[in-house]
């Protein structure tokens, strides 16, 4: 084996509050603003893929070489849920939530961060 990730990861997983109606149902600038953020935090896309619900809602992903990011819309409640995880380190993951939070203008949020140590003992 030539590499090996850092065995401590970074999870942020976000629930936004207060979000404009026109802005949780344009999938188009919701994508774009979730691909600048990930460009903000350097990190690698490797794919994207996204569904809109009917009547509405929207659901995109962005596989990056580091794990994923993820968003899924509810615009019944102004609000979506924003799921980040990098295998890169343990704060990897914090700019691209500010980019993507100052873009999207929630009034409330609700956050949750934690570090993901994988058990290198445990082969």
């Amino acid at each position: 084996m030539t590499h090996k990730s850092n065995p401590v990861g970074n999870e942020i997983t976000c629930i936004m509050y207060g979000i404009k109606d026109a802005i949780l149902n344009d999938s188009k600038k919701m994508i774009r603003v979730l691909v600048e953020a990930a460009k903000k935090e350097k990190f690698k896309i490797l794919k994207s893929v996204s569904y809109a619900f009917k009547p509405h809602g929207f659901t995109a992903i962005l596989l990056i070489q580091e794990s994923h990011i993820a968003i899924h819309t509810y615009p019944e409640y102004n609000c979506l849920v924003f799921n980040l995880y990098s295998c890169r380190g343990p704060r990897d993951g914090r700019r691209a939530l500010n980019f993507f939070k100052k873009a999207i203008g929630p009034k409330k949020i609700n956050l949750r961060e934690s570090r993901v140590k994988i058990d290198q003992n445990k082969k």
